[in-house]
């Protein structure tokens, strides 16, 4: 390591603190800086985590400021797992920054909307940071998914030119040189900056690791005396939940609006989406201590986690369960077979073991549900017409990103894994899934 390592300030990206390093280190171009900040370049570089850092940095930075107070306070990590299961938050803690575990592997990580795909900042908290601090940087707060406004000055939010995932090229890009000044767009809605610092508030919240009631639970008893249980608590009305949640956050123009599915399987347990979570507990009137720092009854918490599972595990109605996971199994299966469900964007093969594992549906239950199965039957393709439709893919993605640099088939074969002896089979099935100039510049990479 040959830098200077500046202070790191107050709701500051990880990111942003190596993007600051590598200005005032005055390295003379990216990868030199990157060498010195990463064990490889190549090897998980992240823009919302720690990454793997070079062992001299490690030892730096471990000597200025104890690693797990900069993976809370500095990282995206309260986004991702505030909601698992304490365990698993501990491990996935002690891997980012300990054993560098790429992120992916600890929680998942959900593709990001159009309104989240670049860095975002604060006209007015640049301006504000440049006179107090003589540069501007990225702020944490501003990269929340589906946060839109700076809650401090109650002002839109821009999108830089920055892409905000760490895919391909991975350079430093520091947020002096890239936010310009600009005006700033006030927002007026009540609602809409209410929700946006209850989202703020659950993010800089202390993370408790000991408090192991599942989110699953805890939305429960916060919908108990609405009108969306019954006062036995044995049924819930998600589907109404659903519509008027959907027609609230529309009506203060949230970007991403939790879908059905979304909220069936935050309700069920299956899932711990951040956004999700919070648009739920935010309508349902859960104050952030109660969602946080719950109190319940052991016995009523054992109560709920025992009629879970077994109501999931056999529906007293299987006509009434299949009408129910119908629309839920439809949306589950689009977004696998266009790609939603992945942080790149790959398209996948519908298959009933991933429609198990993203659609809640307990395994081996399709065969009691026949609409499920005819919606299921709707995207059956074979694994050559997968593979021609995610070669498709991989070419037009690389084609939009290199704009008029040439694709070559180790970047194809970076981002797919797939190999040229099994081209004989793919190749028939190109022209189902593009133009021919397309399929025949594939082909080409193929040396077909």
């Amino acid at each position: 390591m040959t830098g200077f390592m500046p202070v790191i300030y107050p709701d500051e990206l990880i990111y942003s603190w190596f993007c600051r390093y590598y200005v005032h280190s005055g390295y003379p171009n990216n990868r030199m800086a990157l060498e010195d900040i990463l064990y490889n370049r190549h090897n998980n570089p992240s823009k919302e985590f720690l990454g793997h850092l070079n062992p001299e940095m490690e030892q730096v930075i471990k000597s200025i400021y104890p690693i797990d107070e900069l993976i809370l306070e500095h990282t995206m990590f309260p986004q991702y797992a505030r909601f698992i299961e304490c365990p698993k938050k501990k491990d996935a803690l002690y891997r980012l920054g300990h054993d560098f575990c790429d992120a992916h592997l600890l929680f998942t990580i959900l593709p990001r909307g159009e309104g989240d795909k670049y860095l975002k900042y604060c006209p007015v908290c640049a301006s504000e940071d440049r006179e107090q601090y003589g540069e501007a940087y990225w702020h944490r707060k501003h990269q929340i998914r589906n946060m839109d406004l700076c809650i401090k000055h109650r002002c839109k939010l821009i999108n830089s030119k920055i892409t905000a995932t760490s895919s391909q090229t991975f350079t430093l890009n520091p947020a002096e040189t890239v936010i310009k000044e600009e005006e700033a767009v006030y927002i007026a809605n009540s609602l809409k900056l209410k929700f946006a610092s209850y989202m703020e508030q659950v993010i800089e919240a202390p993370m408790d690791l000991e408090n192991d009631i599942s989110i699953g639970t805890i939305l429960f008893y916060g919908m108990e005396g609405t009108k969306y249980m019954s006062s036995t608590g044995k049924t819930r009305n998600t589907q109404t939940l659903a519509d008027d949640m959907q027609r609230y956050y529309r009506e203060i123009s949230l970007n991403e609006v939790a879908s059905m599915y979304q909220i069936q399987r935050t309700l069920l347990g299956n899932r711990s989406d951040f956004s999700v979570v919070c648009q739920i507990a935010f309508y349902l009137g859960i104050s952030i201590d109660n969602l946080l720092h719950p109190s319940l009854p052991e016995e009523l918490i054992l109560k709920r986690e025992g009629n879970r599972g077994s109501k999931e595990e056999t529906p007293e109605d299987w006509n009434q369960y299949d009408e129910e996971m119908a629309p839920i199994l439809e949306k589950v299966a689009c977004d696998i077979y266009h790609g939603n469900i992945s942080d790149t964007g790959r398209p996948e093969r519908v298959s009933e073991r991933l429609i198990y594992k993203f659609a809640g549906i307990p395994n081996h239950r399709l065969g009691n549900m026949p609409k499920c199965r005819e919606i299921l039957s709707r995207y059956k393709e074979t694994y050559a017409q997968n593979w021609a439709r995610k070669l498709v893919w991989a070419y037009q993605k690389l084609k939009n990103e290199n704009r008029d640099k040439p694709v070559f088939w180790c970047n194809i074969r970076e981002l797919l894994g797939v190999k040229k002896k099994n081209a004989d089979v793919i190749t028939p099935f190109l022209e189902q899934y593009a133009d021919k100039s397309t399929a025949d510049a594939i082909k080409s990479l193929l040396n077909l």
